[in-house]
C-alpha cells in the first residue's frame, strides 16, 4: 500500500531512493474514491498527504493542514500506523475530504509551482519563456492540477543537491518547496469548486517529472527577483525577509521605500520653493539632510543587523540610504525653476501626501516558514473594504475554542493570574509552566490538551527561581533537566518598538532551539514590564496588550501576565485588563496561612466563578544547606474540605450563633473594622467552625444578598449596628 522510502538528506543535500507500489495508483477510479482511497492512491507514489481544513473551520486560514503540530512531518513519510489512525476504516479523518501535500523531503522532493495565470499576466509570461526555454521535448511535462480558485499548479521532483525555495512572488508565479503545503482533489475550495486533475496529467496515469537543472536556475532566479519572504537582497545577496508589503506593526515602511522616498524628496522640494522662491544655494544640504531624517524615522531596514549597526548604515547597505536620497534630491534641484516652480504654484493639499484617503493597513509579525527567522506582514485593504460578514451556516461553522488547560485557558489567548504580593501567584504559575512543557496530564485535576515549550519572562525575584523549580521536581516527580522551560531574566519595556521586536526575535530563536514554538509565554509581573507607564491609563495599557497580541498572533502561544491586586482586591490597572482577558485567576491566601484560594472570576468561553484550594508546602532540595522552596499544589482532601461550604446542618449552627449574638445586644458585624471588638463574624465562626476566613466572608456574603441575613440597627440609643437573622435555609 505504502511507498518504501530510505531517505537520506544531509543538510541542504536531498537524496532518497523511492520503491513505489504502482498498483494501486493504476487501478484506481477517482469516479467512485472515497477520501480514504484518495489518500491511499497519494501514498502509493510517495506522496506525504495529510488531512487538511475547510473554509468552513478556518475562513481565514484554511489552507493547511488539519493537524496541529504538522511541521514535525516535513523530514520524512508518516509510518503505517499514523496513516491508518487518519485513514484506516474507522480513521480520525476518513471521512474528511479535504486534503493536500507536505512538499519536500517527506515527499521524496516533490514540489509544487503554483501559477495565477487567470490573475497576473505576468505569471503567464514567465511560464511562456520556461516553454520557450525548454531544451528537450517533453521536459516540462508532468502532473498537473486546476485548482478551485483558477490557477494551475504542476508537481515536480527536485534533483540531488538542489533545495527548491518556499516562496510567494509579485508576478502570480509561487513556489512550494521544503516544507511548503498544496492542496490537493477531492478537495473543495471556497469559491465551491473542487480541485481536480488535468485530464491525462493525473498522479495516476503519469510519472511527476524530475525538474531539469535549468528550470532549478530558473526558479533560483525568480525567489531572487521576485521572491517575498524568502527573497534574497540581489546587490548584497543577505536575505532581506521582504513580506512584500509596506509597513511594520509600529508603523515603519518596510517596503515600497524607494516610492516613500521619492515622494518625500519631491514634496519636500517644492515646499521649500514655496517658502524660498529664490536659489537655494549652499541651504540645499541642509535641507536635504533634514529631510533624511525624516525619511530614516520613518521607514525601517529589512536587514537584521548586530549590535550597534544603526538603521542609517543599514538602509545604505540595502540601497535604500542615504546615497539613494542625495541622488533623488539632486534629480529635483535640477527641476527648480522648472516643475518644481509648477507645483509649488499650486495650492498645497490639506493633508500630507503619505496620509490620503486611503484604508490603513492591517500590521501584523509573522514567522518565516522556511527560516524561522521574524518578519513583518502587513494586509493593505483594497479601495472598497468590507467586513466580513457571516451567514448561519458561516456562524455555526466557527471553530469551537481549543483549550490549552481544559475548561480555564484557551489556546493562543491572553490571561491574568493575579494576586497581593505574597499570595503564592508566582509557584502557581511557574508550576502551571512546569507542567505544559512537561507534557503532564493535568494541573490541579484540569487536562492539559496542549503541550510544548514555555517560556518565562522574570526580571523580579530569579535568583531563587532555580530552586523553586527544583522543589518542584522533587513534589511532581518529573525530571526537570531537558525540559523546554525558558527563562528571560532581562528587564523588558513592552512600551517600547524596539524592545518588543527584541522580544518577538528571541521567542523565534527559542523556537528554533526548541524544535517548535512556545505554546506559552508568562510574564511575571506585569508591572516590570511597564516601566514609567500608568497602568491606569487606558492608553498606555492598549500599548501593552498590543505587544502581548503581538507575541500571540506571531506564535499562536498563550501570554499570561501575573498581575497585582489593587487596595480594593480587584486586577489593578486600567479596566483593559479586564476587557482583553480570556480568563482572570485571583490568587486569595491570608497572610501566614498555607492553605488559599484560586478564584475563577472570568473564563470567557467557559463556567467562571468557582474556587479551589491550593497548598503550599515547604519543600527541601539540598539537605545538607537546608536550602529549599515553597511549591504549590492542589489541596488535599482534608483542606479542600475546608475551602468549601460545610454541611447544612453547619450552617444552621452558625445563623444560630448570629441570632444569638443579635439578642444580647452585640451583634456580629460583616465589617472588618470590628475585629478588634470580637465582633467580626469572619473570625468569630471561622474560630468556632474550624473554616477559613475567606469562606466564612464569601457565606455571610451571599446570605445578605439572599435576604437570609439583614444588616440593622440593634441598639438604637447606642446606634450599634450588626447582622440580624430573618430567613433560614432549606
Amino acid at each position: 500500500m505504502a511507498a518504501q522510502m530510505r531517505p537520506a538528506w544531509h543538510g541542504s543535500q536531498q537524496h532518497v531512493e523511492i520503491e513505489m507500489d504502482m498498483s494501486l495508483a493504476m487501478s484506481f477510479d477517482p469516479d467512485f474514491a472515497d477520501p480514504t482511497e484518495w489518500a491511499r492512491m497519494y501514498r502509493s507514489v510517495g506522496m506525504q498527504v495529510v488531512p487538511a481544513m475547510s473554509h468552513k473551520e478556518n475562513r481565514q486560514q484554511w489552507k493547511r493542514p488539519a493537524l496541529p503540530k504538522w511541521r514535525e512531518l516535513e523530514s520524512e513519510l508518516i509510518p503505517d500506523f499514523t496513516f491508518e489512525r487518519w485513514y484506516g476504516e474507522e480513521g480520525e479523518h476518513a471521512r474528511r475530504n479535504n486534503m493536500g501535500l507536505i512538499a519536500g523531503a517527506c515527499s521524496n522532493g516533490i514540489f509544487v509551482v503554483d501559477l495565477d495565470l487567470h490573475k497576473d499576466v505576468r505569471a503567464q509570461a514567465w511560464w511562456d519563456d520556461m516553454f520557450h526555454m525548454k531544451q528537450g521535448a517533453g521536459e516540462l511535462e508532468t502532473v498537473e492540477q486546476a485548482t478551485g480558485g483558477g490557477g494551475i499548479q504542476l508537481f515536480f521532483r527536485a534533483p540531488l543537491g538542489w533545495v527548491p525555495p518556499t516562496c510567494k512572488t509579485s508576478i502570480g508565479v509561487d513556489i512550494r518547496g521544503q516544507g511548503g503545503f498544496a492542496m490537493m482533489p477531492p478537495s473543495t475550495h471556497e469559491s465551491g469548486k473542487s480541485y481536480r486533475w488535468k485530464d491525462g496529467h493525473e498522479p495516476w496515469e503519469m510519472d511527476i517529472a524530475p525538474a531539469p537543472q535549468w528550470f532549478c536556475d530558473q526558479i533560483t532566479q525568480l525567489a531572487i527577483e521576485h521572491g517575498g519572504s524568502s527573497g534574497v537582497n540581489r546587490v548584497t545577496g543577505e536575505k532581506t525577509a521582504s513580506p512584500n508589503k509596506a509597513v511594520d506593526n509600529f508603523g515603519n515602511i518596510v517596503d515600497g521605500r524607494e516610492d516613500y522616498m521619492t515622494k518625500l524628496v519631491w514634496a519636500a522640494v517644492v515646499d521649500l520653493k514655496r517658502e524660498c522662491p529664490g536659489d537655494l544655494g549652499t541651504l540645499s544640504e541642509k535641507h536635504m539632510l533634514e529631510s533624511f531624517a525624516t525619511y530614516e524615522r520613518k521607514v525601517k531596514s529589512r536587514i537584521q543587523g548586530g549590535y550597534g549597526v544603526s538603521n542609517v548604515d543599514l538602509l545604505e547597505r540595502e540601497g535604500r540610504g542615504i546615497s539613494m536620497f542625495r541622488h533623488k534630491w539632486s534629480n529635483a534641484i535640477d527641476q527648480w525653476d522648472g516643475k518644481v516652480a509648477e507645483h509649488a504654484a499650486v495650492e498645497r493639499p490639506s493633508r500630507p501626501f503619505d496620509q490620503a484617503d486611503e484604508p490603513q493597513p492591517v500590521k501584523f509579525y509573522k514567522v518565516d516558514e522556511e527560516t524561522g527567522e521574524l518578519f513583518i506582514d502587513v494586509v493593505k485593504p483594497t479601495t472598497v473594504d468590507l467586513f466580513e460578514f457571516l451567514d448561519i451556516e458561516g456562524i455555526l461553522s466557527l471553530p469551537k475554542p481549543k483549550y490549552l488547560i481544559d475548561k480555564l485557558m484557551i489556546e493562543t489567548g491572553l490571561g491574568f493570574v493575579y494576586g497581593p504580593p505574597g499570595c503564592g501567584k508566582s509557584f502557581i504559575t511557574i508550576g502551571m509552566g512546569l507542567s505544559i512543557c512537561a507534557q503532564r496530564a493535568d494541573w490541579f485535576g484540569r487536562a492539559i490538551n496542549k503541550t510544548g515549550p514555555v517560556v518565562y519572562i522574570s526580571s523580579e525575584g530569579v535568583g531563587d527561581i532555580g530552586t523553586r523549580i527544583l522543589a518542584w521536581e522533587k513534589e511532581a516527580g518529573v525530571r526537570v533537566r531537558g525540559l523546554p522551560f525558558y527563562l528571560i531574566q532581562q528587564t523588558i519595556n513592552f512600551m517600547a518598538q524596539s524592545d518588543v521586536e527584541k522580544l518577538l526575535r528571541t521567542v523565534a530563536e527559542i523556537g528554533k532551539v526548541a524544535g517548535e514554538f512556545p505554546v506559552t509565554v508568562f510574564v511575571d509581573t506585569v508591572s516590570r514590564v511597564l516601566p514609567g507607564a500608568d497602568e491606569n491609563l487606558q492608553k498606555d495599557m492598549t500599548l501593552f496588550i498590543g505587544a502581548c497580541d503581538a507575541v500571540r498572533n506571531t506564535f499562536g502561544a498563550t501570554v499570561v501576565g501575573v498581575h497585582h491586586t489593587s487596595r480594593a482586591g480587584n486586577l489593578r490597572g486600567s479596566t483593559v485588563f479586564d476587557g482583553a482577558g480570556d480568563f482572570l485567576l485571583g490568587i486569595e491566601r491570608e497572610e501566614g496561612e498555607m492553605i488559599g484560594e484560586i478564584h475563577a472570576r472570568k473564563i470567557k468561553s467557559a463556567e467562571d466563578g468557582w474556587r479551589q484550594a491550593f497548598e503550599l508546602k515547604k519543600v527541601t532540595v539540598n539537605d545538607i544547606t537546608g536550602e529549599g522552596s515553597l511549591y504549590a499544589a492542589q489541596a488535599n482532601a482534608k483542606a479542600e474540605a475546608k475551602s468549601v461550604w460545610p454541611e447544612k446542618q453547619a450552617c444552621r449552627d452558625m445563623l444560630n450563633v448570629i441570632r444569638i449574638a443579635w439578642f444580647s445586644g452585640r451583634p456580629l458585624s460583616s465589617y472588618s473594622q470590628t475585629r478588634k471588638q470580637g465582633r467580626y463574624a469572619s473570625a468569630v465562626l471561622s474560630q468556632q467552625f474550624d473554616l477559613p476566613e475567606k469562606v466564612v466572608e464569601m457565606m455571610v456574603d451571599t446570605w445578605l444578598s439572599n435576604q437570609i441575613l439583614s444588616y440593622e440597627v440593634a441598639d438604637k440609643s447606642t446606634k450599634m449596628q450588626g447582622l440580624k437573622v430573618i430567613g433560614s435555609i432549606d
